[in-house]
């Protein structure tokens, strides 16, 4: 539910041990297969009756049926005497691969109460964060027990492959040891043992067994596990009566896997803690403080760019920084390599609960005056692209954009939503997304106008709709921030291009009732009621939240809109999605928000504000969440920025350079390309035949 419908997804149990070249083969030819619509499952020649492992009855490529439970034992069983190769049964390995809205759909058909509780939980999860960590009390609601036995036992739409790997399901800690290397470990020591499976992942250990008999060890850096063989798999029940005495054994490890990296405890004790800290490429941490403890950081591999209190800089291998009490700081790494850093930790408390996360805000106290690489108040964009099943190819064919979608249904230009964001398209950020950018230069680089807002406001999108949208509607802010998490959503159209006799639906066309609207959706007359326009190259239309609409076949629009995504679906003339299921409607949740009253055409569009012979200006809309201008430059325009916003640039139509006055770098621009710039006092000075459509709140 968060990812592309069309993105492949793979999924491989973290308790399996695999080996051989046939994997990397299997996992291609699966996704051959799941590009048709399918869930491919990938199955392991048995070699031997196993009653734990699953099953897969098969004929050739096709599933006949997954069996979850098998007992060899019963004689009226099925594959009580056939689990073999010839007779056409697989291990079920548990490894799949699938489009997500092809698992998305047939979860909602074939299990509906573990559809709903996802798309609950999701719309539970803060629309600002990116990486998703659902709390217990969003948990407590979904459906227990594997995908296997809730969904893939009722699919008709399953396909199989058959790996030649070997495969073993890890169920017992005396399995792992048989996957081991054959080479004698260096840090274990058997003498006068027999029938004994010793396993030692704490390098810095030396394990030592003495005259033992039918005895496994497991020795980690986090705990050791000692039991006779038999009862070895009694691990899981006893860690589940111990939970609540010994929580903080079992949750908080050594080593530990975050968003951005890896935290690795070398050694603590009462004042102190030594940590390895692990940063990933083109990864950064959140900014945050200690209120009880202060540090010391040592890089020993690459270059960190560190951020401590008002100033960023980078540091180089074996240099060292301090860290006081209170002072607010982070990490990145905008290299190609790992950053690793010793940190240790002194103070009063060490504990990991001692740290507050400052989201969204710069690490300076200095009025936004933050320290950056470039300095350059000014980036170029590329945007995130969404392959509705309504979309052409005039983004790419018009814009030259780079996609390998065969049709482009949207090109998100400028969005800080975690549904699709833009990323830096070039400099010293290069490849970070708009969100992560924004982390860095801080609030006041948005402006005063958004310091209230606890999250970016505006997005903005390049439509291109080669078929006709749906009859949809937004919420306003109160109903959206309810009921969905997000905020609602305003909006405006400018026509870029549109088809002789190309139109679009805007609100009614007289008044209504939402008794009559639900009629109308039901016996598929609502289009009778809406206020048709007919557009064309040039054309504005303002949507506000409430009001029902639908952008016509033929249609090349650019659009700014509040930053949401909360749309609902109210007919879609009973077309089916590109996984061939009807696209789900939202009509209750339309009849809550539409607003039944007669449309009437926003006469503040399109207003003239300058022209002379360099450029002409003209507002094309203005609102409470943004205002819209396009500039029609003939040489050369000086666009002017305040402190109250910061300034977006869409450039529709030309070419030439854009940079800003206290800036001495220009970046060089083509129709179609996305510009954001700082709020300050400054001027965006643009040069060459262009159009282009600026948008601030």
């Amino acid at each position: 539910m968060f990812a592309n419908p069309t993105e492949f997804v793979l999924v491989v149990n973290s308790d399996n041990f695999i080996d051989g070249d046939g994997y990397k083969d299997a996992i291609i030819g699966a996704k051959e297969i799941a590009k048709t619509g399918v869930i491919a499952a990938v199955g392991v020649k048995p070699e031997y009756q196993a009653k734990n492992l699953g099953y897969i009855k098969r004929d050739g490529n096709d599933v006949i049926k997954i069996l979850s439970n098998v007992d060899f034992d019963d004689a009226t069983s099925e594959i009580a005497d056939c689990y073999s190769y010839e007779e056409g049964y697989l291990w079920n390995s548990g490894i799949l691969v699938f489009r997500a809205g092809d698992m998305v759909n047939i979860t909602r058909k074939k299990c509906p109460e573990l559809y709903i509780a996802c798309r609950t939980a999701k719309r539970k999860v803060p629309a600002i964060r990116r990486a998703i960590r659902f709390s217990e009390n969003v948990m407590k609601d979904i459906v227990t027990g594997s995908i296997e036995t809730l969904v893939l036992e009722h699919c008709d739409n399953l396909k199989v492959v058959e790996a030649d790997i070997l495969w073993k399901d890890i169920d017992n800690v005396c399995d792992i040891e048989m996957h081991h290397s054959d080479d004698k470990p260096d840090n274990i020591i058997k003498n006068d043992c027999s029938n004994i499976s010793v396993i030692n992942n704490a390098q810095r250990q030396l394990v030592v067994a003495n005259d033992l008999r039918d005895i496994v060890v497991v020795n980690t850096e986090d705990a050791v596990y000692i039991s006779s063989k038999k009862s070895a798999d009694n691990i899981k029940e006893i860690i589940k009566d111990n939970l609540d005495q010994y929580e903080t054994y079992f949750d908080y490890n050594r080593i530990s896997y975050r968003e951005w990296g890896i935290h690795e405890l070398l050694n603590y004790s009462n004042g102190y803690k030594v940590k390895k800290v692990t940063v990933f490429p083109g990864m950064m941490m959140n900014l945050h403080q200690h209120e009880l403890r202060a540090e010391y950081w040592s890089v020993v591999e690459g270059t960190a760019t560190i951020t401590i209190g008002t100033e960023t800089k980078d540091y180089h291998k074996y240099d060292s920084v301090f860290v006081p009490i209170g002072v607010k700081h982070k990490v990145a790494n905008k290299t190609d390599s790992n950053v690793v850093i010793i940190e240790v930790g002194i103070g009063d408390s060490i504990l990991d609960n001692d740290m507050v996360k400052i989201y969204g805000q710069d690490s300076s106290d200095n009025g936004g005056n933050y320290v950056r690489k470039d300095n350059c108040p000014i980036v170029k964009l590329d945007p995130a692209f969404k392959d509705n099943l309504w979309g052409g190819t005039k983004i790419r064919d018009v814009y030259g954009k780079k996609c390998d979608y065969d049709v482009i249904g949207e090109s998100w230009e400028l969005s800080a939503h975690p549904d699709g964001q833009s990323r830096i398209a070039e400099g010293y950020y290069k490849g970070m997304l708009f969100n992560d950018y924004l982390s860095i230069i801080g609030k006041e680089a948005l402006g005063w106008k958004c310091q209230a807002q606890d999250r970016f406001p505006v997005l903005i999108k390049f439509i291109d709709a080669k078929q006709a949208l749906s009859i949809q509607i937004h919420p306003d802010d109160e109903y959206a921030l309810e009921n969905e998490n997000e905020y609602g959503k305003n909006e405006m159209w400018y026509v870029l291009d549109a088809e002789p006799g190309a139109y679009l639906y805007c609100g009614l066309s007289r008044a209504s009732s939402k008794e009559e609207i639900e009629e109308r959706i039901k016996n598929n007359t609502i289009t009778e009621i809406l206020n048709k326009i007919e557009v064309k190259k040039g054309d504005v239309v303002m949507v506000k939240a409430g009001t029902i609409h639908a952008i016509g076949a033929g249609i090349f629009i650019c659009e700014i809109q509040q930053n949401s995504n909360c749309t609902y679906r109210m007919y879609d003339y009973d077309r089916r999605d590109k996984f061939g299921n009807p696209r789900e409607l939202h009509i209750a949740k339309s009849l809550d928000v539409v607003n039944p009253v007669k449309y009437e055409k926003d006469n503040k569009c399109n207003v003239m504000l300058a022209h002379n012979e360099h450029y002409m200006s003209k507002r094309l809309v203005q609102c409470k969440y943004f205002e819209v201008i396009k500039y029609e430059i003939e040489d050369e325009a000086k666009i002017p920025v305040d402190e109250a916003s910061f300034l977006s640039v869409i450039v529709i139509d030309g070419a030439g350079t854009i940079t800003t006055d206290d800036n001495d770098k220009e970046l060089k621009f083509k129709a179609g390309e996305s510009f954001f710039i700082n709020a300050g006092k400054r001027n965006v000075v643009v040069k060459g035949r262009s159009t282009c459509i600026i948008t601030h709140v």
